[in-house]
């Protein structure tokens, strides 16, 4: 039985002025999206490297992985690319600070008569079905951890101190770094292929549409068929521009975008 994805478009692009640290990789059957987990202020977390190295090495082995190791199960594929990711950091790097640089992921892929999906920190996969109804799988963990002590109101930011330790434990968050057992805290879905029209994979450089500029994700779908996931990147760097009180939320005032539109072709055979 044949279930590939019978297209994939995406488009990325660097917040203004910087580095791009997201990234995407795509096969026959499937596709990702990576957002690097960068460093926080005054902290090197241990590692020598740039997020652009993380992301591009966790990227590379996702995508071998996914493409030779196609009968195992996405948590699996997961960890193992944070493992394989590990070893190549060499001795250069303390890999058990918990504030090691990391990545959000979001994966998408169609096994047998199924399509499936992992989602691990703040990207996005959200499934159209043919009735038009969306299924949006965000994990923000991060953004309802307990009696998190907030150190700025206005952007909702935490503390280093107190985010190393919840980051990547249990009843806090998790993120692709250097702990394989976060890919087993991933959040999980999957829906038989012949219900599935459409996806959306997007780091929260693209989401920031929906949850701070009143999009819905019908009209997310209608500009990425219409016109590319580029003009989905192009609507957000307007928006945030427009916006009066863009700093509201936690994180940048701008971000790396990432979109990735999947679109499938019914089982064959």
């Amino acid at each position: 039985m044949v279930t590939d994805l019978v297209q994939t478009s995406y488009a990325s692009e660097s917040a203004p002025a910087g580095d791009n640290e997201d990234r995407f990789r795509a096969g026959e059957n499937w596709a990702l999206v990576l957002d690097g987990a960068g460093r926080y202020p005054g902290r090197t977390g241990g590692c020598v490297h740039p997020v652009t190295w993380i992301v591009e090495h966790l990227a590379d082995h996702l995508a071998y992985k996914l493409t030779v190791h196609d009968r195992e199960t996405l948590p699996y594929i997961l960890a193992a690319a944070i493992r394989a990711t590990m070893a190549d950091h060499g001795p250069t790097c303390d890999l058990s600070d918990p504030l090691s640089p990391g990545a959000a992921v979001a994966i998408l892929r169609t096994r047998g008569d199924l399509v499936e999906w992992l989602v691990l920190a703040d990207c996005a996969v959200v499934v159209e079905d043919a009735a038009g109804k969306h299924t949006v799988v965000i994990d923000d963990r991060v953004d309802h951890l307990p009696d998190a002590p907030v150190v700025d109101a206005e952007v909702r930011t935490y503390d280093p101190d107190y985010v190393a330790t919840v980051r990547n434990r249990p009843g806090g968050f998790w993120v692709a770094s250097t702990v394989p057992e976060a890919a087993g805290e991933a959040l999980m879905g999957q829906a038989p292929l012949t219900e599935i029209r459409q996806a959306l994979l997007c780091s929260d450089g693209v989401t920031r549409l929906v949850e701070r500029h009143g999009w819905t994700w019908q009209a997310m779908f209608a500009v990425a068929n219409d016109e590319g996931p580029q003009a989905l990147i192009d609507e957000v760097r307007r928006a945030d521009g427009d916006h009066p009180r863009v700093r509201h939320w936690r994180g940048k005032i701008h971000d790396d975008a990432t979109a990735a539109l999947c679109r499938f072709t019914g089982p064959e055979g």
